[in-house]
Parts: structure tokens; C-alpha cells; sequence
């Protein structure tokens, strides 16, 4: 899940633009195989296990990997075989670029070192472990004081299930927002009460929620209805659940109120805590954070 980062550290520093970061996330995501195709085409695995695994990530915060081997599909040798057998994310992202003549390979070579150095990354660090710094450093929760490590926790997963439900690995934070002229936007929420109390949503025009929607649900929607509605509501309420999950194993415990989905003509009529500008492959929203 680094080479978002790595793609949008090149963008904030002027090497690639927009259009040419845009290509390079379409042309890596298309050479990195998921885990279960991988694990259905080396014969360890059935098509119906991977539904499963997939299934339970609905509920559960976990690697697949770690899912197959908890459920005894795969044992931890298979699992390190098949991650193997990916291409090493950096690897694929530099390949690319250096296809595309954006970048000689040395360059490249140069830029991630240096990318390296800026997040503190080293080759040794657990790839959750290092994504969370990286997030630390685009998003500023520091005034939620002893409450702000659940909020990176919070849009951390959100990131992880834009990959899991959504097929957008190419989803990250930006710094800064798009300066877009104001819309109508729609605005999709929910509410997280008990031990901890959360206010979080997206806010997103028409084109984004109908892309979410159709991608969560799995097939192709045209217009807002009732549908694309519910679609939308439902990966936000599968995403609070899971952090409603990691929560009680926390020992909080906590309930889900129903998602709202409005149409937000003008300025959110509530406190807002954070606002949190995101960047995905079709298009840019907002995740709304507002703790009592």
C-alpha cells in the first residue's frame, strides 16, 4: 500500500503531474495480482474459500493471508510463497514509470531512497506499521490528544477497505485541498455512540458517491436512487463496523446508529472536528470527523 505514498510524495515534489501519477497508479495496479487469485491459480486454495476470507474481511480488520491460515486454508509457509510471488511494490511502481519515460531508473532509485529517508521508512518495518507515520505526517489529529490514535486507526481502515471493497488502491490522504468551485455535494454519515463517540462520514459529489456505490455493490449505477443510496450508506456502516470490532477488543464497547445519506447543498450545519481531503482513482472527497 506504499506506492501511493511513494506516487504522491513524486507529485507533491514536481516530478510527476497529476495526469502522469494518474497513469503510472493504473499501469502498477494492473500488474499486482490479490493474494487469492494467486493463491486459486497455484491450486491451494478454492474460488469459494477466497469468498470466504473475503466475506469475513467484512467484519474483521485482517490480512488475507492472515484470515486463510486462521481458518486452516493455508498454512504460514503457503502464505509467505504466495506474497513472494507478488511484485514487490515498489518494484512495480518504478517499472511504471521507467515505462513510461517519466523517469530514468536512476532517478527513480534516487527519489525512493530519498522517500525513504523523509517518512523514516527502512526496509525492516512492518508495512502497516510504516503506512501509519506516513498518515501521521498528511494528517494532524494531535489535538484529539489521548483520542487520536483511534482516529488514525479510524481513516487508516478506511484506506485499507477503499482496497478491500472498493478494488482502489490507488485511494490516499492529501495535504491540501482541491480548491474545486463549491457544489452541491451529497453527504453520507453515521453515528458511533457508547465509550467512544464518533460522527463520521464522506462528503462527495454525485459522481464519486455513484462510483462508490457501484464498485461496493458490484455492478455498474447510473443515476442517485434508492439503490446507490443504500450502497454507499452500507460501506460506511461495513467500515464503522470493523473499527466498532478493533474497538471492543480494546475493551470499549460501542453501537451503530443507521447511516444518513443527504444532499449537502451548502456548508455542514454541525462541528466539525477534522475534515480530511482524500484522492482516489475517480475522483476526490472529504471524510468528516467529529468526536463528542
Amino acid at each position: 500500500m506504499l506506492n501511493q505514498y511513494f506516487g504522491h510524495y513524486l507529485l507533491n515534489k514536481g516530478i510527476l503531474n497529476n495526469v502522469q501519477l494518474r497513469e503510472v497508479l493504473d499501469a502498477e495496479r494492473s500488474v499486482k495480482v490479490k493474494l487469492g487469485l494467486l493463491a486459486v491459480n497455484a491450486g491451494v486454495m478454492t474460488a469459494a474459500q477466497v469468498e470466504d476470507i473475503h466475506n469475513l474481511q467484512r467484519t474483521r480488520d485482517q490480512r488475507f493471508g492472515d484470515l486463510a491460515v486462521a481458518m486452516g486454508f493455508l498454512t504460514s509457509v503457503q502464505v509467505d510463497q504466495l506474497v513472494a510471488s507478488q511484485q514487490e511494490g515498489h518494484l512495480s511502481i518504478m517499472q511504471a514509470i521507467t515505462d513510461k519515460n517519466y523517469m530514468t531508473l536512476g532517478a527513480v532509485e534516487t527519489a525512493l531512497r530519498d522517500f525513504r529517508e523523509e517518512y523514516g521508512i527502512t526496509t525492516s518495518d512492518a508495512e502497516t506499521e510504516a503506512e501509519t507515520e506516513i498518515i501521521k505526517k498528511l494528517v494532524d489529529f494531535s489535538s484529539a490528544a489521548d483520542k487520536a490514535d483511534l482516529l488514525y486507526n479510524y481513516v487508516g481502515l478506511i484506506k485499507r477497505n477503499a482496497v478491500r471493497f472498493l478494488d482502489d488502491p490507488s485511494f490516499t490522504f492529501i495535504q491540501n485541498s482541491t480548491g474545486k468551485a463549491a457544489q452541491p455535494k451529497w453527504f453520507v454519515s453515521q453515528q458511533i455512540i457508547g465509550d467512544i463517540t464518533l460522527s463520521a462520514g464522506f462528503l462527495m459529489e454525485e459522481s464519486v458517491l455513484l462510483e462508490i456505490a457501484a464498485r461496493f455493490y458490484g455492478e455498474k449505477l447510473t443515476r442517485v436512487d434508492e439503490l446507490a443510496l443504500d450502497s454507499v450508506g452500507e460501506f460506511l456502516n461495513v467500515n464503522n463496523g470493523v473499527f466498532c470490532s478493533s474497538l471492543s477488543d480494546r475493551g470499549l464497547m460501542t453501537d451503530l446508529q443507521p447511516p444518513v445519506v443527504i444532499k449537502q447543498d451548502g456548508e455542514i450545519d454541525k462541528a466539525v472536528n477534522y475534515r480530511v481531503n482524500t484522492t482516489t482513482s475517480f475522483g476526490d472527497f472529504e471524510i468528516i470527523l467529529s468526536l463528542a
